[in-house]
């Protein structure tokens, strides 16, 4: 039974759906560029949400106590979704000059270990650390993305 106000699952959730319209994605970046061009704009759109999301909601609301250590995890996140956020522009403009996108697969693989470590480590660790308004405040913005 998920406990209330735990925020692991909502991302384990958004995470599925990623990973299915990046499934998506790759599917259809292999021959046909419309359909490949309609899978981006709507994996786009969920990636991006989904690191407004971390970066907004999750980092603006997590004020941990030991802050040098509460902290540092946050560096490598936002690494990651730099890297992430790059890998799109790269596509944007591939599909504004009607070039199918390459290297799906490369991303594909990133996201898998970017998933494991926030499932992993950053999430059980910001949820252990929350204290029990800032994690119904968390939770409640997520939910009205998720």
């Amino acid at each position: 039974m998920v406990k209330k106000y735990e925020i692991l699952p909502l991302m384990i959730r958004d995470h599925c759906k990623i990973e299915n319209l990046l499934d998506k994605l790759e599917q259809s970046s292999k021959d046909d560029f419309d359909e490949m061009k309609q899978a981006f704009y709507a994996f786009e759109w969920n990636i991006e949400k989904h690191v407004f999301l971390e970066e907004k909601v999750v980092f603006t609301t997590y004020n941990p106590d030991d802050v040098s250590e509460g902290y540092k995890m946050l560096p490598k996140l936002t690494e990651q979704h730099n890297y992430i956020l790059n890998t799109l522009e790269n596509w944007r403009n591939e599909i504004r000059h009607r070039r199918m996108i390459r290297d799906v697969y490369k991303l594909k693989e990133f996201l898998i270990k970017h998933k494991e470590f926030e499932e992993n480590e950053f999430y059980p660790r910001l949820e252990e650390n929350l204290k029990i308004d800032e994690k119904m405040h968390m939770y409640d913005r997520l939910t009205e993305f998720i």
